[in-house]
């Protein structure tokens, strides 16, 4: 084989290299890309879960508060009723 084949073969096979290791590069770039997205998705979760863990506390405090006003209220009634009845007599 003479010098321009081999150096032909050797510039056409440095090509092929060259251009597996541009498409190599791009797709690197694109899992970054989609690596960055989906550390961004999942700090919104984060951040999401995080909110609804306070606001289900809330409303729990809220609830707890709701029963003990209704005690409260369904007492006063009783006694109220009880007066009445008592007045009645």
């Amino acid at each position: 084989m003479d010098n321009v084949k081999i150096f032909d073969t050797l510039e056409r096979r440095v090509e092929k290299l060259l251009g597996r290791l541009r498409s190599l590069e791009s797709e690197n770039e694109k899992q970054r890309q989609e690596i960055e997205r989906a550390r961004a998705e999942l700090a919104g979760a984060r951040k999401t879960e995080k909110e609804s863990s306070e606001a289900r506390g809330t409303i729990e405090k809220l609830e707890k508060d709701q029963e003990a006003v209704r005690e409260r209220v369904e007492r006063l009634i009783a006694s109220l009723e009880a007066a009445e009845s008592g007045g009645k007599s």
